[in-house]
């Protein structure tokens, strides 16, 4: 079961619905969309590398919107396109791959090993490195389920819980000052990312050897 219950996120999903009906009115293109959520994650990372948490809450959050606004886009165009599906997909793992890689520099360049041992600079380096392999594996898995035919969307931390746990800590540090509550967020995403990609191991093994036997 998902962090994020799937009802929620349709319901989000559907939220946008009139406001992709405007854009799709004025010309805009889902791809245009899917390219500057991207530019956005990418500018929001490297705020957040700089220690400038406020604005770059603000500049993920619109990064986010513009990544789940693109998908209601193509809808109410009548139907993306195989290209844009391909686009979306791409974009998403490099800007997944953005989110750990600014928690790992912000905790390289805040990390002493001769004061501290487990302070939030080195929880921030090697949590963003284990984020950044657990979240391509995720995808992965789920990537190479579909080509053998089955499903493997299952797992505790799908792409949009992480995001969430992921802002929801860069949030705690905007308001608070405190730089280890985004250290606990980024551990945090790291490790429920792991535990889905053991789920969905299990999953594809429970299901391979079924049809198997």
């Amino acid at each position: 079961m998902s962090l994020v219950p799937r009802g929620l996120a349709t319901s989000l999903r559907g939220g946008l619905a009139p406001l992709a009906r405007g854009l799709h009115g004025l010309g805009i293109r889902a791809n245009t969309v899917t390219v500057l959520g991207f530019f956005l994650t990418v500018v929001g990372v490297a705020l957040l590398a700089a220690a400038q948490p406020g604005a770059a809450l603000l500049v993920l959050l619109l990064g986010a919107l513009c990544d789940t606004l693109d998908g209601q886009l193509a809808r109410a165009a009548g139907g993306g396109t195989r290209f844009g599906s391909f686009l979306d997909s791409t974009l998403d793992r490099l800007s997944d791959a953005a989110l750990a890689i600014g928690a790992v520099q912000l905790g390289a360049s805040t990390f002493d090993p001769y004061v501290q041992t487990f302070g939030s600079g080195a929880i921030l380096f090697w949590a963003g490195l284990l984020l950044l392999v657990a979240s391509f594996l995720v995808s992965y898995i789920r990537a190479k389920a579909e080509s053998l035919g089955e499903s493997s969307s299952v797992g505790v931390a799908p792409r949009e819980a992480r995001i969430a746990i992921y802002l929801i800590g860069v949030a705690a540090w905007a308001v608070t000052g405190t730089l280890q509550l985004f250290a606990v967020a980024v551990a945090v995403t790291a490790f429920l990312a792991t535990i889905t990609v053991l789920q969905r191991i299990a999953h594809m093994a429970s299901a391979l050897n079924e049809k198997k036997g």
